[in-house]
């Protein structure tokens, strides 16, 4: 019994092992090959962890340079502070006891008077003054006639100082120049008055960012750096109505940066002048009915100018450059698929002269074109006129005209003509003017085609 036990044992664990060397071995399924799409997707992953990965570690690392700066300036504050409390806070006002000394008898020592206090540094200065100063001799009578006493009218010396102090003080208003008053016109050297100068811009200085304009801008120019709106219901192109209104919108500044003036009328200045001229088109849509309002072209502009005064004369100098570029909506609904040809794609210079006489501003100069004639005809002239009152009322009236000149449309003039009221009592008014104009297009890239429209506009100049 104890054999069979014995071999039983023996064979169990036999058996077991030879079972698990037949079982089949379960092998893991092998890895799927990526294909090149999902190879770059997944190195695209591994880059944006690790990329995730570095920016967490900066930004933990920014964030540890923070904390210690911050607990270095808390450290240094502190130490101010311990720094100031221990040099302004008081000592302790507790004094050591002194030991007890003996008492020895002397001999009583004879008592000094106290010194005189020192005079004080405003009492010194009073007593120098009285010395330097003239003394005042009381007028005393004849030595030869004895006085007679009157009873009636006594002597008074205070009478006598106020009577010598009175002509001392007629004195000095007498020379005592008065200034002259803000609206006291400039005149020259042969007392005529120099008109359109303010006074205020008659003293010799030098100024930045100064207030006002030597040469006013040209409001009815339509190409001025202005801000302005206008609707204009009738507008012809060749001669044909357009079926809708046409809204031109530009914002512009014009601002004198430095301003040296000399003499009474005599200044200078550098101007600076950006603008942005954009053309809306508003019509009825019949395909979609409804109403549509579009940009139909935008032009911009950049300037630098001299301006110079001379008196009543003032000269423009200036040198522009101004581009022109159509809307998207005007391009998509024309169907216009190739470029077109651009001459307003160019540089200018130009001079141009302005006096006032009468009310009446009148201007006019030249220009020419930094172009090669091939790309752009160089001549430009420019002239016109322009009516303002001055007046202290809220409202006044204004009205004028401007011509213009381009070789590049020959010479054929570009009117552009306005009457309305200017309201305000600054150099900022608000213009509101019935206007119209009759010529090649002002602006646009289209400018050989002849327009004319009528309508409403107003008019600011914001700087």
């Amino acid at each position: 019994m104890t054999k069979r036990v014995l071999m039983l044992c023996l064979t169990i664990p036999m058996t077991l092992s030879a079972l698990a060397q037949q079982a089949p071995k379960t092998t893991p399924p092998a890895s799927r090959t990526l294909t090149p799409a999902e190879q770059r997707q997944k190195e695209k992953n591994d880059r944006e962890i690790q990329r995730e990965r570095q920016i967490r570690a900066e930004w933990l690392q920014k964030q540890r340079e923070y904390e210690a700066r911050q607990a270095e300036k808390e450290r240094q504050k502190q130490a101010r502070k311990a720094e100031k409390e221990g040099t302004v806070s008081p000592r302790p006002t507790t004094a050591p006891t002194p030991a007890p000394t003996p008492t020895v008898t002397t001999a009583p020592t004879p008592v000094t008077p106290p010194a005189a206090p020192k005079p004080s540094r405003r009492e010194e200065r009073e007593r120098r003054k009285r010395e330097t100063a003239p003394a005042v001799v009381a007028p005393q009578p004849a030595p030869a006639v004895a006085p007679t006493p009157d009873p009636v009218a006594p002597a008074k010396p205070e009478r006598v100082r106020t009577e010598r102090v009175k002509p001392d003080r007629v004195k000095t208003e007498r020379v005592k120049r008065p200034r002259p008053a803000a609206d006291t016109p400039v005149t020259d050297s042969a007392g005529n008055v120099i008109a359109g100068v303010d006074p205020a811009e008659s003293r010799p200085r030098k100024e930045f960012l100064p207030r006002g304009h030597l040469f006013d801008p040209i409001l009815l120019d339509p190409l001025e750096a202005q801000t302005y709106g206008s609707v204009l219901p009738l507008y012809l192109i060749n001669s044909e109505r357009y079926v809708g209104s046409i809204v031109p919108f530009a914002f512009g500044f014009n601002k004198p940066f430095y301003r040296r003036t000399t003499a009474p009328g005599r200044s200078e200045e550098i101007v600076l002048d950006l603008a942005s001229f954009t053309q809306f088109e508003v019509y009825f849509d019949q395909t979609a009915r409804y109403q549509r309002r579009q940009i139909m072209n935008n032009d911009y502009k950049v300037s630098i100018q001299y301006n110079l005064r001379r008196g009543a004369n003032n000269y423009r100098f200036r040198v522009y450059h101004l581009s022109s570029h159509l809307g998207d909506d005007y391009i998509y609904r024309n169907r216009i698929t190739a470029p077109t040809t651009n001459s307003v794609n160019y540089e200018q210079l130009d001079a141009l002269y302005s006096r006032t006489i009468r009310d009446w501003r009148l201007y006019g100069g030249i220009g020419v074109t930094l172009r090669k004639p091939e790309e752009r005809k160089p001549l430009s002239a420019q002239f016109g006129a322009f009516y303002k009152k001055p007046s202290q009322q809220a409202a006044r009236l204004v009205g004028g005209v401007d011509v213009k000149f381009f070789q590049e449309t020959e010479f054929r003039p570009g009117v552009h003509a306005g009457v309305g009221v200017e309201v305000g009592r600054t150099a900022n008014n608000l213009t509101f003017m019935a206007e119209t104009y009759s010529g090649f297009r002002p602006y646009s890239q289209f400018e050989n085609q002849t327009v004319f429209w009528l309508g409403v506009g107003v008019y600011l100049n914001p700087f």
